[in-house]
């Protein structure tokens, strides 16, 4: 019991040999105590270039937060405009289907026809004056030319023209 408290604890299966420190001599001690002093001031340069870097890295990771966060709170802003521009055009679009619809079923057709036929003098066109053609996908059609003309109709032909 004696021994261990002189000489600690025992580790594994082999007790280890106990050697002196060594003390160092005089001359150590002075070259040492040079290159301490040496190495302070090398430290305190390399700290203030340490602290510099720091605050820099600290600088640009706030200006980077900061940043985010204004383009963060303008895209938000934007968004929100967008879906009031959204809403406003489906409105728009809804009122224009209504106005639509209201001067669609305020036209009277029957009375367009009567007026046209009793007081204007107009008829129906014949079969034979009806002329097809092929108009493709477009809403509109832009003539480019005369219609041909007809060799001969049956109204000619009785006329004697």
């Amino acid at each position: 019991m004696g021994s261990r408290k002189r000489y600690g604890y025992v580790e594994g299966n082999t007790v280890r040999k106990i050697q002196p420190a060594e003390r160092p001599d005089r001359e150590r001690r002075s070259t040492g105590r040079r290159s301490r002093q040496a190495e302070k001031s090398q430290v305190q340069y390399t700290t203030v270039l340490y602290t510099f870097f720091l605050a820099a890295a600290a600088c640009m990771v706030l200006w980077s937060c900061v940043r985010y966060l204004q383009l963060q709170a303008e895209m938000t802003s934007r968004v929100k405009n967008i879906a009031a521009l959204e809403t406003q055009l489906e409105e728009l679009k809804k009122e224009n289907d209504d106005n639509y619809t209201r001067i669609m079923t305020s036209v009277d057709l029957d009375y367009i026809r009567d007026v046209a036929v009793n007081e204007l003098g107009m008829v129906y066109a014949e079969p034979d004056q009806v002329i097809l053609y092929d108009g493709g996908t477009r809403d509109y059609v832009r003539q480019s030319g005369d219609l041909p003309e007809e060799e001969s109709t049956l109204a000619d032909q009785i006329l004697g023209r």
